[in-house]
Formats: C-alpha cells, sequence, structure tokens
C-alpha cells in the first residue's frame, strides 16, 4: 500500500483559504463503538459524499459517519487542482464516440454539462456560493496551431453531424474562426480560433471545507485528520468492516474508500502529477476561464479569481514538462517543483496574455516555496474512467476513484450516485435533493463491474505509460515546445519501460 506523500511542496488553494478545519480532529480519540460508514479521504469524493448522505437521508436519519484522512484536511489532490469546473462539451466527442457510439458520448458528455447547473443549485441552497468563489461563465479552447484548430474544429464537426446543430449541447458552443475577433475574445497573443463553451468555476479547497463544516455541524460526522487508513477488512459474521490505522482500528457497517487499499486496482489506478501556479494580477483583467492548445498534448489552462483575491490560476506548462515526461508520467513526487516550470509561469503573463502590464517576471501570489507554484498528484484511471460504485464481491465496500485529472465535472453527479446505494444498504430511507436531481444517469463506462476490472487487469500499465512519453517527446520536438525563456538543455531522453 502506497500512502501519500508526506511533505508536499505549499499550495496557494490552502495556504490562501486558512481553513480552522485543515488539521481538524472531531475527537481526541477515534470512536470506540461501530459506525454505519467511514469514509476515506478527504477531498472532493469524500467530501460530496458526506454532503449527500446527509442530505438524501430524511430528517433525523443521517447515518453516523467517520471519515479518516492521511494528512492534513483536503490537502490532496482536490487542494491542488486547477478550479476549473470545465465539462468536455466536445472535445472529447470523436475518441468517446468511437468506443461507445454517438449516444454513449452523448450520455457521457451530458453528465458533465449537468455539473454546472447542479453546483449552482448546491451553493444557491447552502448559501455558499461567495464563500467558495463560485462563478459561472463562458470558456475558450483557443487554438495556437492549425494542427490545434483542426483537431477541435474537428470534434465540434463530427459531433454538429452526429446531433444536429439544436443538439441540446452542442448549440451551446459557438466558434469565432477570424483570428482578429479570437484574440480579442481569448485575450491569447496569436490564437487563430477558437470554440466557446460555458463553463464554472471554483475555489476547490474552500468548496470541500464548507460541504464538510455543513455536515460537521449536523454532528453526523466525525472527522480525523492525520489519520491514514492502513488496511480494510471484508465484512465479518457480524456484518462489520474493520478499518486498522495508526491510532487503532475502528468498525463499520459500509465503507466508502480509495483505491489505493483495493488490491483488484493495483494495475488499474495510477499517479501522475500536475502543475500550477497563483499570479497577482489586477481585478477583473482575465475575462474568461480558458486553455491554449498548440496539439494534443501541449496545453494551458487558466481563470481569475473574483475580487478580493483577483489571482491568475495557471496550469499546463505542458511545453516544459514534455521533455522530461518520467516527472509526471506515474509520478507522485508532489515534494519537489518541476525544473524550469516557476520561471515559465513568471513569463506568461506578458508572453502571452494580450495587454498585460504587470511586472515581468510575474509576482506570483507568496513565493514559489510558500505556495505561488505547485504540484500535485492525480489518480488516473487506466481506460480514462473512474471506477464509481459498489466493490464486486466486496459486500458493503464502495469506490469513487480514477478520475483522470477531470474530477470538477464528474465527482460530484459520481458520488449522487452512490450515496442511495449506501442508504439503501443501510436499510436508512431517503429523497433524491433538487440539486442531486439535476443529474442524469451515470454514464456506463464508470460504473465498476467484474467484466470491467477483469479485462483491464489483463492491460500492461508500462505499455501505456510508454505511450504516453512517447507522445510527449514526439510533441517536445516540434517548435512551440522550444520557449525561448526555458533551459531547454532540455532534450529528448529515452524512454525506459
Amino acid at each position: 500500500m502506497v500512502l501519500p506523500i508526506e511533505n508536499p511542496v505549499k499550495s496557494f488553494w490552502i495556504e490562501g483559504a486558512k481553513s480552522p478545519l485543515r488539521d481538524f480532529r472531531s475527537t481526541p480519540e477515534l470512536p470506540k463503538e461501530a459506525l454505519d460508514v467511514i469514509i476515506i479521504g478527504s477531498g472532493y469524493a469524500g467530501a460530496t459524499m458526506a454532503y449527500w448522505l446527509n442530505k438524501f437521508a430524511r430528517d433525523g436519519e443521517t447515518p453516523s459517519m467517520l471519515m479518516l484522512e492521511a494528512r492534513d484536511v483536503c490537502g490532496g489532490a482536490t487542494g491542488r487542482n486547477g478550479g476549473q469546473l470545465r465539462p468536455h462539451f466536445y472535445s472529447r466527442y470523436p475518441p468517446w464516440s468511437e468506443r461507445f457510439g454517438a449516444d454513449g458520448a452523448l450520455k457521457l458528455i451530458q453528465h458533465e454539462v449537468a455539473h454546472i447547473p447542479a453546483f449552482d443549485k448546491l451553493f444557491q441552497d447552502e448559501g455558499i456560493a461567495e464563500k467558495v468563489c463560485f462563478k459561472k461563465g463562458e470558456t475558450f479552447d483557443a487554438a495556437m496551431t492549425q494542427e490545434a484548430w483542426d483537431r477541435l474544429r474537428g470534434a465540434y464537426d463530427m459531433m454538429q453531424k452526429d446531433h444536429g446543430v439544436d443538439g441540446d449541447v452542442i448549440r451551446e458552443c459557438r466558434l469565432i474562426e477570424d483570428p482578429k475577433e479570437a484574440e480579442e475574445f481569448t485575450q491569447m497573443k496569436g490564437c487563430l480560433a477558437a470554440v466557446v463553451h460555458p463553463t464554472g468555476q471554483v475555489w476547490p479547497y474552500k468548496f470541500v471545507h464548507a460541504l464538510l463544516q455543513i455536515v460537521l455541524d449536523t454532528g453526523n460526522l466525525n472527522l480525523q485528520a492525520h489519520t491514514p487508513a492502513l488496511t480494510v477488512s471484508e465484512r465479518d459474521a457480524d456484518g462489520l468492516i474493520t478499518v486498522t490505522t495508526p491510532r487503532g482500528s475502528v468498525k463499520a457497517k459500509t465503507c466508502r474508500w480509495t483505491s489505493h487499499l483495493l488490491p483488484e486496482f493495483t494495475k488499474l489506478i495510477h499517479a501522475s502529477r500536475g502543475t500550477i501556479a497563483a499570479i497577482k494580477a489586477p481585478e477583473g483583467f482575465i475575462k474568461h476561464t480558458g486553455a491554449q492548445h498548440w496539439d494534443s498534448v501541449v496545453n494551458n489552462y487558466h481563470l481569475q479569481l473574483p475580487p478580493p483575491f483577483n489571482s491568475i490560476i495557471l496550469g499546463g506548462a505542458k511545453a516544459v514538462v514534455i521533455h522530461k515526461p518520467e516527472t509526471f508520467v506515474n509520478n507522485d513526487q508532489e515534494d519537489i517543483q518541476f525544473e524550469g516550470v516557476p520561471e515559465f509561469y513568471a513569463g506568461w503573463p506578458a508572453r502571452d496574455v494580450i495587454g498585460w502590464k504587470g511586472e515581468d517576471p510575474a509576482p506570483f501570489e507568496g513565493t514559489v516555496e510558500e505556495g505561488g507554484v505547485w504540484t500535485g498528484v492525480m489518480s488516473s484511471s487506466i481506460d480514462a474512467f473512474p471506477f464509481v460504485g459498489p466493490v464486486p464481491d466486496k459486500t458493503g465496500h464502495y469506490v469513487a476513484s480514477g478520475f483522470t485529472g477531470h474530477g470538477m465535472p464528474r465527482i460530484l453527479g459520481s458520488t449522487a450516485h452512490i450515496a442511495p446505494l449506501v442508504l439503501s444498504s443501510l436499510g436508512v430511507p431517503f429523497e433524491t435533493p433538487a440539486a442531486a436531481a439535476i443529474f442524469p444517469p451515470l454514464p456506463e463506462p464508470f460504473h465498476v463491474t467484474a467484466e470491467r476490472i477483469k479485462t483491464l487487469q489483463q492491460l500492461e500499465p508500462k505499455e501505456k505509460h510508454k505511450l504516453a512519453m512517447e507522445a510527449s517527446l514526439e510533441s517536445a520536438k516540434k517548435p512551440f515546445a522550444k520557449q525561448p525563456s526555458l533551459p531547454l538543455a532540455m532534450s529528448a531522453l529515452a524512454i525506459s519501460a
């Protein structure tokens, strides 16, 4: 079993939030009595699982819950992501339709798109939209090369052809094909064209902590930071599951947990590492969230936080990291920075953004060492889709993992799917809350089935990693990957399987 690295680099999301729940323990000791549910992990998946169990359950019948976190609360991937609630409206349509057909691809997209109104409804109901910096708006995919535009426009055209110009998703997208208009809308120097669609953004760490506080206030959740789960048993003769930790053991009727404790998922979910920065900027400088695309590998993505924060959150830096793909493919070294990435981020505003009048290099929110630039680890699935639902042949065990760096428009709907299953298993009556009712059924590729696990276990992860590194090194040879501000003593490296 692999536990998270103990001393990750600092993240602006975490440091800037200054949450009182960061190292929170509801009680000095672990509960002695058996609980209804144990949730392992306090990030987006764990927090929304606790929230939905509380919201679905009828008044007074919320199950007793214990949440175990190996590090500080929400100190993992959710506390280090990009903050973009950015569904794939069209860009993944070609590979998804090839695998699952036109209707199957559309269902995947509709599930993601439903997250925008569902987040909006949840935040309205709880009154926390401003607290968590939630904002709806438009986002863009900016084509920085003809190669990128051919890919983006091709995906848009294929989806429109299959579902019509008035399809319920494609009609929300629009094209900007004039380079001058594209540059003006995106604020990106050299943008050739763009696809625009709805989006949302949020401070993910504040979002998770706000949900946890809501559930903690009910008295139904015991939260324990710095308490890693070491083992999880099968159900015993009394119908209880035992979870062991360095601080003792606890028992529960059911367990919602992450994949590092499930041996059948060892080859199916692996780590990958990304990088993000928080850059000081004038209020309202960035008009729309967006992404720059040079090819299918090299990109940046960004948003700007509302006042009083105003920071630009910038991620990607693929033009740098692709020269050493072993630093991010199947890699969990979130205790170190990527070589050359802070310099790349510092030069991005003046180099790429129209009208930037800030300093160059741009000042970060805090120093690089104090959270201005950070890395984070994503759990990547071998077939690019998460594992959501009851674990086959393990009664009382549920999983939500492997979101492959795209969890923001997937997890809330996934845990809304699991919550009534857990409550039913406990015999707790429930009603679907309004925000959860917005979601369509969970897409079939997300479901955990014995057949899916068996099929995927036949694949070789090293081969998948090798292909990913080869693709990165091919992109590294292209002109746009040779940024003049970078220390390009980085040459194509031999790939080690």
